[in-house]
């Protein structure tokens, strides 16, 4: 049987709230990648989340999300995380990037907002990791300090022409993921893999910022090149909400471990 597309380009290239990756158009079976782009022509969307839990995060310019009576002002890389059940207005006066995690879900609770300059000054959800040249600063945006039920959600920084999501990885059996590469302008790109087996992988080739790689099994490293960073947000689900949600339960290619 044929496999679905992995690779997604140029996935904040369209005005307003478009649904970039769902389990309708690709492997995934719980995880979906929406993008929010607002500026003055189409200043505004309208937002509901009525079977799905649900991660916001802003990814460049300002604006306010309203959900409910409650109003949040976001700045990069400021997070919003929803339960199931909200519905509410996005809007800017200026510009505003949002990326959209989503996964099924029937935990109620209420939105927590999760500023980015507290979140960079915990050191348990802020990282530096390794040396190089697999050298990168992680943010676990969407994790133990939030109630979700089945996703997580971070952002990776590399330093310039390192590698990152190394030692090699891989988590099929537990949780599925999307990379969407950003802040990341030309001419700089990223070289990812994906692959069960390195001879014969799912994918190997450039990325550049704004697409999207598809990781349903297989590891999943990448590398800058020089002179650049390569930068991305990683989401994850879990396959079932009674799975742990842990970004750490993963396998190590054995050569590697």
């Amino acid at each position: 049987m044929k496999r679905k597309k992995i690779l997604f380009r140029n996935t904040a290239g369209k005005k307003g709230r478009n649904w970039i990756i769902t389990p309708e158009n690709s492997e995934l079976e719980a995880l979906g990648y929406a993008r929010i782009i607002l500026d003055k022509e189409v200043p505004s969307v309208s937002y509901e989340n009525p079977n799905f839990e649900a991660a916001f995060i802003c990814l460049g310019g300002e604006g306010t999300v309203s959900i409910g009576s409650a109003s949040y002002e976001v700045k990069p890389y400021d997070s919003i995380f929803l339960p199931p059940g909200n519905e509410g207005v996005i809007k800017t006066e200026s510009t505003l990037d949002i990326l959209e995690s989503t996964a099924p879900s029937d935990q109620q609770g209420n939105p927590v907002f999760i500023p980015f300059g507290k979140l960079n000054r915990d050191k348990k959800l802020t990282q530096m990791l390794s040396t190089p040249p697999s050298q990168r600063k992680l943010h676990r945006i969407i994790d133990e300090n939030v109630p979700a039920q089945r996703l997580l959600c971070g952002l990776d920084f590399s330093k310039e022409g390192n590698w990152t999501s190394w030692a090699p990885h891989e988590h099929a059996a537990t949780k599925e993921e999307i990379y969407i590469y950003f802040d990341m302008p030309a001419p700089a790109f990223g070289i990812q893999l994906v692959y069960e087996d390195l001879d014969h992988p799912e994918y190997l080739g450039p990325v550049y910022e704004g697409d999207a790689v598809v990781i349903k099994r297989g590891y999943h490293p990448n590398v800058a090149i020089p002179g650049h960073p390569i930068n991305f947000v990683w989401i994850m689900a879990t396959l079932d909400p009674s799975m742990e949600r842990s970004w750490a339960d993963v396998n190590t290619q054995p050569e590697f471990a």
